[in-house]
C-alpha cells in the first residue's frame, strides 16, 4: 500500500510541476472491493485430482484506482492502477505482502481533433463489442488491450466508432533480428442509431493472426483465441500446418423502451475462423433475447439464448461459435460472469453450445437502500451426444472434471441466484450472493464417473467501497 500512495503523490506532484499554461486537473476515482466467499461441490472443478476440495472458505480483496489528468474538455490522460484479486494468506496476500502487486491495469489519453467533431482514443484501455440482452457481448467484453478508437458523432441519432487493437505481438523485443509476421490485430467497426425509444447497433469485427504466431511462445495466442480450438485440436488431430490465418464476427444489438414499462432488448452473433485444415475450422453463431417489465417495487423478466453447437462429424471442424474474451456476458451471477467479484464462471463464459430460458425479478424493494434478485435458469447443451459416443477419447476431453462445462443435447442444468444488495453509505455498499447449479449430465453419453460431478454452491458477502 505504500508503494501505491507513493505512485499516486508522484504522479500529482508531476503533474503540479508543469508550467501554469499547461496546468491540469486531477481527478481520481475507483473502488475498495473485499469478497468473503463459501464454495462447495465444485468437484467438477476439481475431480481430477481426487474430488472435491476441502478449501471451501476463502477471503479476498481488490483496489482500482483511476487517475484523470485533465488540461481540457478535448484532452486528458488516463491511468487505471490495479491491485488485482488478492487472497488473504497468500502470495501478495500474504504475511509481509507490503504491496508487491501494484500494477497498471489501463494508460492511455483522450483527445479531440481541432475543429472537428472527431474523437481518439490511444492507449491501453477497456474494450467492448456492444451486448444488449446481458448488458455485455459474448465474442469480447471487459478487457484491456492495447488500441487505437475513433469516435465521431454523425449526428444526433447515429454515431461510428472504428478501431484497431493489437493483443500480440508475440516477438517484440527480440533482439535476434526476428522479423517473423507474428502479431494479432483487431479491427472492427460499430454504427450506434439511436432514436426515440430505440437503439440498433450493428458492428462487426476481424482478427488478423499472422502465419508465424504459434501456441509455444510465452504470449500464446491460443489463450487470446478463448474458446477458438476445434475439437479436432483439442485431441490432437492437428497436423504441423494448422495455424489460423483469420476470424470475423458480426452482429447487431438491440434495445426497445417505446412500450415503458415494459423493455425488450436482444443480440445476433455470428463468428467464423479458418485455418489449413478443415477440422480446424471454427464457425457458429449466438442469439439471445429479455423482456422486462419496470414496476414500482420490482422489476420482473424472462430471458433466453440459443448458441449452436458441435453437429456429429468432427472432420468438418466445429459448429461452436469463436470468442475473444467474454469475461462479462452474464445470464446468471454463479455459473457466468456475473457476480460483483470474481466468484462466478463455474458453467460458462458465454452460451456458445448452449441454450437457456430463465426468469428473474430483479430490484425487489420493500425497504430503504436494500434490494433482492431471484433468478432461476434451465440450460441444456446443443452439442450432438453422438459426436462424444463416437470419438474414441474425447469423453475424457471434454468431460467437466476436465476443467470444462461441454454439454451435449441429452445433458443439462438448473441455476438459482438469490442476491441481496444493502447501501450502508452513499458509497460504501454490503452485497450478498446465494448461488446453487445442479448439473446432469448422461451417463450413456459421459459414462459412470460423470454421476458425481452435478453439484455446485456458493454464499459470498462483498463489501464495495467506492470514491
Amino acid at each position: 500500500m505504500k508503494r501505491l500512495i507513493t505512485l499516486l503523490l508522484g504522479a500529482a506532484l508531476l503533474c503540479s510541476a508543469v508550467s501554469p499554461a499547461g496546468a491540469a486537473t486531477i481527478e481520481a476515482k475507483g473502488e475498495w472491493a473485499f469478497d468473503f466467499s463459501w464454495t462447495d461441490g465444485m468437484n467438477y472443478r476439481s475431480a481430477s485430482d481426487g474430488g472435491d476440495s476441502e478449501d471451501d472458505f476463502a477471503a479476498h480483496q481488490r483496489l482500482r484506482t483511476q487517475i484523470d489528468i485533465i488540461a481540457s474538455e478535448s484532452l486528458r490522460g488516463v491511468v487505471f492502477l490495479e491491485m488485482g484479486t488478492t487472497t488473504w494468506g497468500a502470495e501478495d496476500g500474504a504475511l509481509g505482502s507490503d504491496g508487491r502487486s501494484v500494477k497498471v491495469r489501463r494508460s492511455y489519453i483522450d483527445w479531440t481533433v481541432p475543429s472537428t467533431e472527431l474523437k481518439v482514443r490511444m492507449g491501453l484501455q477497456g474494450m467492448d463489442l456492444p451486448g444488449a440482452t446481458f448488458g455485455a457481448n459474448p465474442v469480447l467484453s471487459d478487457e484491456d488491450v492495447a488500441a487505437l478508437v475513433l469516435s465521431h458523432a454523425v449526428n444526433e441519432n447515429v454515431g461510428l466508432t472504428a478501431f484497431w487493437a493489437r493483443p500480440y505481438d508475440t516477438s517484440a523485443g527480440d533482439t535476434g533480428g526476428s522479423n517473423s509476421f507474428d502479431e494479432v490485430d483487431l479491427f472492427g467497426l460499430t454504427a450506434p442509431v439511436t432514436l426515440d425509444g430505440v437503439s440498433v447497433t450493428p458492428y462487426v469485427m476481424y482478427a488478423s493472426v499472422g502465419k508465424d504466431v504459434d501456441g509455444t511462445d510465452t504470449t500464446s495466442w491460443e489463450t487470446f483465441l478463448d474458446g477458438m480450438q476445434s475439437l479436432g485440436e483439442r485431441t490432437g488431430m492437428t497436423g504441423d500446418d494448422t495455424t489460423i490465418h483469420n476470424a470475423w464476427w458480426g452482429g447487431v444489438a438491440f434495445e426497445l423502451s417505446l412500450f415503458d414499462p415494459f423493455a425488450v432488448k436482444m443480440d445476433f452473433t455470428y463468428g467464423s475462423k479458418d485455418a489449413d485444415e478443415d477440422y480446424a475450422t471454427r464457425e457458429g453463431w449466438l442469439v439471445s433475447a429479455m423482456v422486462e417489465y419496470k414496476m414500482e417495487s420490482a422489476t420482473p423478466g424472462v430471458f433466453a439464448w440459443y448458441g449452436s453447437g458441435e453437429d456429429d462429424d468432427i472432420d468438418n471442424g466445429s459448429e461452436r461459435m469463436p470468442s475473444v474474451s467474454p469475461n462479462a456476458w452474464a445470464p446468471t451471477s454463479f455459473g457466468f460472469p456475473g457476480s460483483v467479484f470474481n466468484q462466478d464462471s463455474q458453467f460458462a463464459l458465454n452460451g456458445a453450445g448452449l441454450w437457456g430460458i430463465g426468469v428473474q425479478v430483479a430490484d425487489i424493494s420493500f425497504v430503504e437502500n436494500l434490494s433482492h434478485l431471484v433468478r432461476v435458469a434451465y440450460m441444456r447443451g446443443t452439442n450432438d451426444s453422438e459426436l462424444v459416443k463416437d470419438t474414441a477419447g474425447l469423453a475424457g476431453e471434454l468431460a467437466p472434471a476436465q476443467g470444462g462445462v461441454f454439454l451435449t443435447d441429452k445433458d443439462s442444468a438448473w441455476e438459482v441466484n438469490f442476491d441481496h444488495t444493502y447501501q450502508i453509505y452513499e458509497n460504501l455498499t454490503f452485497i450478498l450472493e446465494m448461488g446453487y447449479i445442479r448439473l446432469d449430465l448422461d451417463e450413456d453419453v459421459w459414462g459412470a464417473d460423470g454421476e458425481d460431478l452435478n453439484a455446485a454452491k456458493k454464499l459470498t458477502f462483498n463489501l464495495v467501497y467506492e470514491f
